[in-house]
Order: C-alpha cells, then sequence, then structure tokens
C-alpha cells in the first residue's frame, strides 16, 4: 500500500508540473501568437479565433466523448488521471490569466514548443495523458488496425496546421510546424531522460576478450548468442551489450582495440528497464 501510495503522489506531481509547463506554453506563447502546433488545442486555438469560445473549453468538449469510448482500454487508474490532466489543462489554459511574454513568432515558436514539449513529457512521465490527437488516434487505430496510430496522430496535427494556414496566415502555419517538431523532439528527451541507452550487438571471433573487458572496464553486463555465419559456415558469438550515452565511445574504442574487424551494431534504445538504468515502478 505504501509502495502504490508513493507512485501514485509521483504520478501527481509529475502530473501538476507538467500541466502548469502546458498551460504557461499555451498561454504566453502560442495562444497570443496564433501558433497553432496540432492537437485538440489547436483546434481549440482556430475556433476561439473564429467563435470566441475558450481554447480548453473547446478541448473538453472534443476529448470527453474519446475517454468514454476509451475509458475501458484505458484501465481505471490510468483513465482516472488522465481525465484529471485533461480537465485540469483545459481549466488552466482558460482559466489561469497570463500575460503574452513575446510578439516575436520565432520565440514564441521555440520556447513555447520546449516549454510544451517539457510539460507533455512529464504529464506521460507521470503516467497520464491530455487526450487529443494521440487518443483519437488510438481508437481509431483499434477499430482499424491498418491505420497506424503514428499515421493518425501526424493526420490529425496536419489537418489543424493546414486549417491554421487559412484562418491565421501561410506564416503562422509554418511556425506551428515547427514547433510541433520542437515539442516532439523534447517530449522524447523527457521521456527518455539523461541517462537514455544504446544497444550493441557485436559479432566477433574474439567475444570472449571484448565481453571481459566490458565487464571490468565499464562494470556493464554482456549477454552471448551463439550463431552461425551462413555465408562462412563457421560458428560465431554475437555479444549483446546496452550502455548509457556517455559509455558507447569507451564501448567502441574496447571493441576496436580488441578486435578491428568485428562487426558492431548500434541502437538508439528507447527505454532501458533493469539493473544499471530505470528501475519499473510498481503500481500503476
Amino acid at each position: 500500500m505504501k509502495k502504490m501510495l508513493a507512485a501514485e503522489g509521483k504520478n501527481a506531481l509529475y502530473i501538476v508540473v507538467g500541466l502548469l509547463c502546458c498551460s504557461a506554453a499555451y498561454n504566453l506563447y502560442l495562444i497570443p501568437n496564433n501558433v497553432a502546433a496540432g492537437g485538440f488545442t489547436g483546434i481549440g486555438q482556430l475556433v476561439n479565433s473564429l467563435s470566441g469560445i475558450g481554447v480548453g473549453t473547446v478541448s473538453i468538449a472534443l476529448n470527453i466523448p474519446l475517454f468514454l469510448l476509451s475509458l475501458r482500454r484505458l484501465g481505471l487508474r490510468f483513465g482516472i488521471r488522465s481525465l484529471i490532466a485533461m480537465l485540469g489543462l483545459s481549466l488552466a489554459i482558460d482559466h489561469i490569466p497570463l500575460p503574452p511574454a513575446t510578439d516575436d513568432m520565432l520565440l514564441a515558436t521555440v520556447f513555447g514548443g520546449a516549454l510544451g514539449g517539457l510539460g507533455f513529457g512529464l504529464v506521460l512521465r507521470g503516467n497520464a495523458t491530455t487526450g487529443g490527437s494521440d487518443m483519437l488516434a488510438s481508437l481509431v487505430h483499434s477499430r482499424f488496425p491498418a491505420v497506424r496510430v503514428s499515421v493518425g496522430i501526424f493526420a490529425v496535427d496536419g489537418l489543424v496546421i493546414l486549417a491554421s494556414a487559412f484562418v491565421f496566415d501561410q506564416q503562422a502555419a509554418m511556425y506551428a510546424l515547427i514547433c510541433t517538431g520542437v515539442m516532439n523532439l523534447v517530449v522524447d528527451a523527457v521521456l527518455e531522460g539523461p541517462n537514455s541507452a544504446h544497444s550493441y550487438f557485436i559479432i566477433s571471433d574474439r567475444a570472449d576478450e571484448i565481453a571481459a573487458r566490458v565487464m571490468d572496464e565499464l562494470a556493464r553486463g554482456v549477454t552471448a548468442f551463439s550463431a552461425k555465419g551462413m555465408y562462412s559456415g563457421a560458428d560465431k558469438q554475437v555479444l549483446l551489450c546496452v550502455v548509457n550515452r556517455f559509455e558507447t565511445v569507451q564501448l567502441r574504442r574496447i571493441v576496436l582495440s580488441v578486435d578491428p574487424s568485428a562487426f558492431v551494431i548500434a541502437n538508439k534504445a528507447h527505454e532501458v528497464l533493469g539493473e544499471g538504468f530505470k528501475q519499473p515502478q510498481q503500481g500503476k
């Protein structure tokens, strides 16, 4: 029970700080400068410009049906956290008065995108979502599996940005496109954290020596797989090792110093759970 309460407390902190960052991003930078960077909040900006209805009010009206349709799939706790986060963001956008920070479109785009990305990333770290295009895309994918979630999100955000070119102007749409890119980059950085990892597959005739040095010098575990070279017919060993970004150069140095002819495949790991990396959280 204590672990569950601690986990929920941590989730709540992430969500609250994330919502404050998001609302500040929209009220300080994006809404005053007509940068509609996709999503239901972007739709709210377009409707607000045409009718005067609050941006958050529009977002709530669009999100509530999605939550009702998706609640069973989301799960009770995640669904409740997400519903609270969505309502909190919408109300904060409409009811927390913040004066515009700048009228420079480029500054508004960069800082609004970065602050919004930080906020949305923290909300996701708190095991919640604010709804919007990602939930709509997930719902469409569940009904029509051929439509990938990424395609659905791109379609919704793309249509919003395209519409902003007509509601505002073409320059606003171009800035919105830049803002979306900045926001997505920051969200990824927040979710991956400063210790984002890289996985390496190493094929070498001197695999045992490489593994020994990696375990000794980097204090990282190494897993060996038995393999067979289909061209040569020779038995091989494939090493798998996961390191953080600060250790990648040292790992390559070890491999090349032991076997300059080693075959190395590097992949960026979006998330690594376990010893030496982020520990999985309980009670989600």
